[in-house]
């Protein structure tokens, strides 16, 4: 399963569509996509308000999202830890937030680019490895760049059972963040809702090289009808 390119989608414009902000508003669905879900313990410094030592069910998303382009299914990870979200209900509102840069940024957007990146060729397949992605999620958002992200310390830490503990420890930092980046992510926003993630691909070299292909054509053809015109 994929977490789809919806950004290109939801604001009806091509690759770039992330950075449009905000999007329409569209209505999310949600449930967890591996259930019971493990429970992590979870501190969080720099949330507003501050989390201390609190309970949160943690796991990858499953559900659809409907916009002006119609529903599509698609599976995302939570951003946000200090406001609620009904699991299986509609909820409209969500438009796509510029998270690559500017205010509304990451504190490390290339991080959270290199762990969706990783998460595309290792997706969970139960409730722990499922919760320890999305821990992973919740440490780039929260935990300062300058500190190394570590599960155990920092501003932002995480544990669980013994099963998720043992996922945690084997977490390799090193291994996600040398991920090559083959995909953006931005926030799916809302005002009173937890907020998600969107990801978009990054176009291949090859594709670049058919779309200046294409538009080299569409200019030598161009050229071509001006001077049979003359």
């Amino acid at each position: 399963m994929k977490i789809l390119p919806l950004a290109r989608g939801l604001a009806a414009v091509a690759l770039t569509a992330a950075s449009a902000a905000p999007a329409l508003a569209d209505t999310v669905n949600l449930g967890l996509t591996y259930t019971p879900a493990k429970t992590l313990t979870v501190t969080a410094a720099s949330a507003v308000p501050a989390i201390t030592n609190k309970n949160f069910l943690a796991g990858q998303f499953s559900g659809t999202l409907t916009s002006g382009m119609g529903t599509n299914a698609f599976v995302t990870f939570c951003t946000e830890l200090t406001q609620t979200f009904s699991l299986n209900t509609n909820i409209s509102g969500y438009s796509i937030q510029n998270a690559q840069s500017g205010p509304t940024a990451w504190a490390n957007p290339a991080a959270m680019n290199h762990l969706m990146s990783y998460w595309q060729n290792n997706q969970p397949s139960d409730a722990t490895s499922s919760a320890v992605f999305q821990a992973a999620v919740w440490e780039v958002v929260y935990e300062k760049p300058s500190n190394g992200y570590n599960f155990a310390s920092g501003d932002f830490t995480a544990s669980g059972d013994a099963g998720v503990n043992s996922a945690l420890g084997l977490w390799s930092w090193s291994t996600v963040l040398s991920t090559s980046i083959t995909r953006t992510v931005d926030r799916l926003y809302h005002p009173t809702s937890q907020n998600f993630l969107v990801t978009t691909p990054v176009p291949e070299p090859e594709s670049y090289a058919m779309m200046l292909a294409g538009l080299s054509l569409v200019g030598a053809i161009a050229r071509r009808r001006r001077s049979s015109a003359n």
